[in-house]
């Protein structure tokens, strides 16, 4: 049984953005949640549910020297930062062995997660291209004929996977971008889409640009793993994909736009050096401009960016936005790239309401996300009596990148600095904290 906790006066702005609760926890679960009879006044303690990570990959290597931390590591760099509840949009499989050996050993309850297995692609065209996802360590499915999804549903199913992942980007992120990647054919697409609602999977694409988009939505696919990047969505559009929900994924772009000195203050908040492999921070102090200047795709890889911050908060006020980092990527990092994109939604706007947004986003609507993929039905509210006592306690007067106060799984409050020992532990081992594909 785990102690009693009692958080008097606190706010849950979820549940109400006016009033102050005491809030008990006992035996892992909310024991109790009344209303004080204090209004709030400004700047009181916010209780929220830990945030949810929509869109991630334990098995890609984040560092800028293409290694890829073991999962105990990604474990506790998820905790350390508030993060409770990981969708891994391929590539779990890989690594599940270990990061189920770590949770076993942990005195931490491990964030919970729910995967694709490996995702689906194209076939190798007669240009030679080959589908999006096979450039990467993690396997993929490639899919010629519709017999093929059904292999790959099996395998996936018998791996613990409870949706479907499809890859159809043919690589372009603005008008002229280059092709580089095959795509799946429309019989393939609608395939993919009719036998995932027929068998009651969620089915989850990804795809970069507008007609990409279309295509899949008059396939059948409802959920996007990223934001259109190669233009601003108008409302027409909109009304167009009145079902569609998107990820915003904007930290999975950044990195290869970024300059030595945005480095150096983006990986100068606190939590980088206590939980990132410290060869990061060395390494881009040597960058002298940035990877899209070098590979010719600045003006491109800007213009994506702003694009799909624009349709990232377009979904948001349409009730239509997941928050998702693409972390795995190179420079997206587990954890601490989420509270960075919770900052880089908000941008320049400074006003309570766009904050209390994307935090509700990140949270409540992060989790009935998760709960959707899960295949499980979600409690009306992630705070209520007798639902797991599983939430941050922040500070709303500092910025979203800011870490949480307190974090609390299960009813298990989780020591930061125990959590920042244990990943230096990690990282003096002999293989430093990294694995093998």
């Amino acid at each position: 049984m785990t102690p009693t906790h009692v958080y008097k006066g606190v706010a849950v702005p979820s549940l109400d953005r006016s009033a102050l609760f005491d809030v008990v926890v006992a035996d892992g679960v909310f024991a109790r949640i009344e209303a004080t009879d204090r209004p709030r006044n400004g700047g009181e303690t916010e209780l929220w549910p830990g945030y949810t990570e929509a869109h991630a990959h334990f098995a890609l290597p984040c560092n800028w020297d293409d290694s890829l931390d073991s999962p105990r590591i990604t474990a506790l760099q998820y905790l350390y930062h508030g993060v409770t509840h990981v969708v891994d949009k391929f590539g779990f499989p890989v690594v599940a062995a270990e990061w189920e050996a770590g949770k076993a050993e942990s005195p931490w309850p491990y964030p919970e997660v729910v995967h694709c297995g490996y995702a689906v692609t194209a076939t190798t065209d007669g240009a030679g291209r080959n589908g999006h996802g096979v450039e990467f360590p993690a396997p993929v499915y490639m899919l010629a004929v519709e017999s093929d999804l059904e292999i790959a549903l099996h395998a996936n199913a018998e791996r613990g996977a409870t949706f479907l992942k499809a890859m159809f980007t043919d690589g372009t992120e603005q008008p002229g971008s280059p092709v580089r990647f095959s795509r799946l054919s429309e019989r393939i697409l609608r395939c993919c889409a009719r036998i995932a609602r027929e068998r009651g999977i969620p089915a989850v694409i990804d795809c970069n640009t507008l007609e990409e988009t279309r295509f899949a939505y008059e396939c059948g696919f409802r959920l996007f793993a990223h934001s259109v990047r190669d233009t601003e969505l108008t409302d027409a559009e909109w009304k167009e994909f009145d079902e569609a929900r998107f990820v915003s994924t904007l930290a999975g772009l950044r990195p290869m736009i970024m300059t030595g000195e945005e480095f150096a203050a983006e990986y100068g908040r606190e939590g980088f050096a206590e939980t990132q492999d410290p060869y990061n921070r060395e390494f881009v102090k040597r960058i002298e401009h940035p990877y899209g200047i070098e590979y010719g795709v600045q003006e491109t890889r800007t213009a994506a960016l702003t694009d799909m911050r624009r349709n990232a908060l377009a979904a948001l006020d349409r009730g239509r936005l997941l928050i998702g980092t693409d972390s795995g990527n190179l420079g997206a990092y587990h954890g601490y790239s989420f509270l960075s994109e919770l900052e880089l939604l908000r941008g320049e706007d400074r006003s309570p309401d766009l904050a209390f947004r994307i935090r509700e986003q990140a949270t409540v609507g992060g989790r009935r996300y998760f709960d959707e993929l899960a295949g499980r039905p979600s409690p009306e509210h992630p705070i209520g009596v007798g639902q797991p006592a599983t939430f941050n306690l922040v500070d709303p007067a500092l910025p979203l990148s800011a870490l949480p106060e307190a974090t609390v799984v299960q009813g298990t409050p989780i020591d930061r600095e125990a959590v920042a020992a244990a990943i230096a532990a990690l990282r003096a081992t002999d293989t430093k904290g990294k694995v093998l594909l």
